[in-house]
C-alpha cells in the first residue's frame, strides 16, 4: 500500500476513534479529509478500501421487516432446539444471508442423528467463515459460545 494511502486510512481511523459515539458518514469523512489536504483520488481509494468495514447506517423501522423461512419438518427434526435458535439468530442478525442458510440446511443430511450446536458450528465455520474477516469470525464464535454480550 502506498504511504499516502496508509496515512489517509490512519487519519480516518483516528477520526472514528476520537468520536466513538458518532458514526461518520462517507460524505462527512470526504469533506473532512478534503479540509485536511488530501486529494480526491486518495480519498476515493481509501474509502473504497475501508467501505466494507463501515457499519450500515440503515435503521430498522416497523415498515422494514425481515422475512424468516420456516423450517421443514425434516429440518426441524434434524436440528436440536439450541442449533435452531442459533441458526435463526445468525440470520436475524444479518450474519448469514438466505443463500448461506440454505447451504447449511442442505448439508444437514451429511450428519447422522440430530445436529447440535457443535455440528452447526462446524458447518458455519466451513461454509461461511472462510470469506469473512477476523472480527466477524470472533462474533460467530462468541455467539456459539453463548456469550451474553454478543450483539446486544
Amino acid at each position: 500500500m502506498k504511504p499516502s494511502l496508509v496515512e489517509l486510512v490512519n487519519a480516518i481511523l483516528r477520526r472514528i476513534q476520537e468520536r466513538p459515539d458518532a458514526t461518520p458518514s462517507e460524505k462527512g469523512l470526504r469533506s473532512w479529509l478534503a479540509r485536511q489536504g488530501f486529494n480526491k483520488h486518495e480519498i476515493d481509494a481509501a474509502l473504497k478500501l475501508m467501505r466494507p468495514r463501515f457499519p450500515d447506517n440503515t435503521k430498522q423501522d416497523g415498515s422494514q421487516r425481515t422475512s424468516v423461512r420456516l423450517l421443514s419438518p425434516q429440518e426441524e427434526y434434524k436440528l436440536s432446539p439450541e442449533a435452531r435458535n442459533i441458526l435463526l439468530r445468525l440470520e436475524l442478525y444479518g450474519m448469514i444471508d438466505a443463500y448461506e442458510r440454505e447451504m447449511i440446511l442442505d448439508h444437514l443430511g451429511h450428519f447422522e442423528g440430530e445436529v447440535g450446536v457443535d455440528e452447526l458450528d462446524y458447518l458455519v465455520a466451513w461454509m461461511v467463515c472462510g470469506g469473512r474477516d477476523v472480527g466477524f469470525q470472533q462474533t460467530l464464535f462468541d455467539l456459539f459460545d453463548e456469550k451474553d454480550k454478543t450483539l446486544h
